[in-house]
């Protein structure tokens, strides 16, 4: 489960990033084309904080990539962890030596949970 749980991050740091970026770098693209005096800072500023919310909360619903691997992330009553869960689950991820410390886990015992998982009361399930 150690792989898949790696596979699933991967796909999920390219799914948000391709949604995000494409258009993204697309209406910059217009923007510069158009108006070449236009706050392409501000533009890409606003692009990377919505790529870095959906990445904080893409275990709102329990992780589409997840499911692509078989996997879910639920609470102990089988729901989906929502929004406010699903970002202090991955806050983690975005601290520098904390996120290989998870990764370090995860390859080490794919069924080992994350560190934030106990107390928000979330697990990696398979789904049968």
């Amino acid at each position: 489960m150690g792989r898949e749980r790696a596979l699933a991050l991967l796909a999920d740091w390219t799914l948000v990033a391709f949604l995000v970026d494409v258009p993204a770098l697309a209406a910059l693209a217009v923007m510069f084309f158009f108006f070449p005096d236009a706050p392409l800072r501000e533009t890409g500023f606003a692009a990377f904080c919505l790529e870095l919310l959906l990445f904080l909360a893409r275990d709102t619903t329990g992780g589409l990539s997840r499911k692509w691997m078989g996997m879910k992330i639920e609470d102990s009553r089988g729901r989906n962890p929502g929004f406010l869960r699903s970002v202090c689950r991955n806050l983690p991820l975005l601290v520098p030596g904390w996120n290989l410390y998870e990764a370090w886990r995860v390859f080490r015992n794919g069924s080992s949970p994350r560190s934030l998982d106990r107390p928000l009361g979330l697990a990696a399930r398979e789904i049968a």
